[in-house]
């Protein structure tokens, strides 16, 4: 392949990955200013990541996978035809999935691990038909 074509062929995954981390901030209900302050990036830095005009390191995306809990394979992922979360109206699983995802960068792995284990719980509970308690919820996520 020769140089344009590799360039090319940068610039446009570069354009897909910038608009995946920017899908997933936007579902996350997330500002750049956020995002910029748990990855230790700069706003005008994702901006430019965002809008594929900079390429990401390999830091800045373990950086950025990390803040939201995904996997890198999922940035790769060319969702440029589907509509953002601005245009669907998408307003992400909850009230409380920005606040949950900005603390979820601070903790270690086995309490990432508690915390998944915990969800998973709850879901079974759910499935089994136990009803929800909806003033010991308000407490939990207040």
């Amino acid at each position: 392949m020769d140089r344009a074509r590799t360039r090319k062929a940068k610039t446009r995954l570069d354009k897909i990955i910038g608009n995946n981390i920017r899908v997933e901030r936007e579902l996350r209900k997330i500002t750049r200013d956020e995002l910029a302050e748990v990855t230790d990036l700069t706003v005008s830095h994702l901006g430019l990541i965002e809008r594929g005009e900079r390429g990401a390191t390999p830091v800045t995306l373990e950086k950025v996978i990390k803040a939201f809990g995904i996997t890198i394979d999922s940035l790769f992922a060319d969702r440029s035809k589907s509509i953002s979360a601005k245009e669907s109206g998408k307003t992400a699983s909850d009230a409380y999935s920005k606040k949950v995802t900005t603390l979820m960068v601070q903790l270690t792995e086995s309490e990432l691990e508690f915390m998944a284990h915990t969800i998973k719980g709850i879901l079974s509970m759910r499935a089994m038909g136990l009803k929800k308690d909806s003033s010991s919820e308000k407490e939990i996520l207040t």
